[in-house]
């Protein structure tokens, strides 16, 4: 690991700044906060690997500390942005601020690397040789209760965000426990199909989703689309994390997949009927994308406002839409 990212995560000014004003960095004291933090620190450190579906984290929770690791085969980029402008720089360091006390070790073939500090001050390093062909990352934590309250993160919570991180990186294998009280293992083969499967209303079910794996203008895009009239998943994702109220690119995606069934339906001598309205009461959808600088509204991510997302999602879902109808159009009439 290079100094430099040992510079970035301890700089005192940034840790200083988060220790003022949390809120602006995890929206809330007590276990809210706690929760929100938790979230981002998956959400980014998910981006550290070239192929996070090869990956494997485990998290372990105990009475007063979050044990957790990341597993990966590939080179990752711990020093740098990646392709979508993702650091983990600084969520570590909101780690780091709000916490009593932190290990951290990160591991690459070559050698191993470990600090811990104790309320953001460095008080121990050691650097050995690496006894693995694999990258791993590993961190040790106990949470600063005048920052994140008393109470332990909800396991609850941590396993919902879990799941969904497995459905959106088919293959990823996560390990959830809390000592001997409860025990998860998460891997889901088939992504968002199985995210839509495991939510909706199973009996009314269409036979077959429509799903969509594209990219446009540099934004990576899947999709499924599953036919239920008892319909009531409308979920959202943008690099890996949930932004509760959408944004542009779910706007975008909704009228693009209005517009590829009405196109279809038009040059099929059919009447138009599909709404924005009428489109979340008949299909259960869920949309993720990779897009390189995600502009949000809010200090937790709240919602997508990059207006350039709304023209891209809306001409990329409403043509892959028609050109599935085209080939299947029993799909949408039965």
């Amino acid at each position: 690991m290079s100094e430099d990212f040992w510079t970035v995560l301890e700089n005192e000014q940034t840790l200083e700044n988060i220790r003022k004003r949390p809120g602006m960095y995890i929206g809330a004291l007590g276990l809210s906060g706690f929760e929100n933090m938790m979230i981002q620190l998956l959400d980014e450190l998910l981006k550290l690997p070239d192929s996070p579906e090869n990956a494997q984290l485990n998290i372990e929770l105990s009475e007063n500390q979050i044990i957790l690791s990341l597993t990966c085969k590939k080179n990752w980029r711990v020093d740098q942005d990646n392709e979508f402008g993702i650091t983990p720089h600084l969520s570590l360091q909101v780690l780091l601020a709000l916490s009593e006390q932190l290990g951290l070790s990160i591991e690459t073939p070559k050698k191993r690397e470990i600090r811990i500090y104790q309320e953001t001050a460095l008080v121990k390093s050691a650097n050995m040789a690496s006894k693995i062909d694999d990258y791993r990352l590993e961190l040790a934590f106990t949470p600063n209760q005048a920052y994140l309250g008393s109470k332990q993160v909800s396991y609850f919570v941590l396993f919902n965000r879990c799941q969904q991180l497995a459905m959106l990186y088919s293959g990823l294998a996560i390990n959830l426990s809390e000592g001997s009280k409860q025990k998860n293992h998460l891997c889901y083969e088939q992504g968002l199909v199985e995210y839509i499967f495991q939510k909706d209303h199973a009996l009314t079910r269409g036979i077959r989703p429509l799903v969509i794996r594209t990219a446009r203008e540099d934004v990576l895009i899947q999709a499924v689309i599953s036919k239920n009239p008892s319909a009531s998943i409308r979920d959202s994702f943008v690099n890996g994390h949930l932004p509760i109220e959408g944004g542009t690119h779910m706007d975008g995606f909704m009228q693009g997949a209005v517009d590829g069934m009405n196109r279809f339906l038009e040059e099929t001598n059919r009447m138009k009927i599909m709404t924005i309205e009428n489109f979340p009461e008949r299909f259960d959808f869920v949309l993720s994308i990779q897009v390189k600088r995600p502009r949000y509204a809010g200090a937790v991510k709240q919602k997508i406002r990059n207006p350039e997302l709304y023209k891209i999602l809306r001409e990329a879902i409403a043509e892959e839409v028609f050109r599935f109808l085209t080939r299947y159009p029993s799909w949408y009439v039965s």
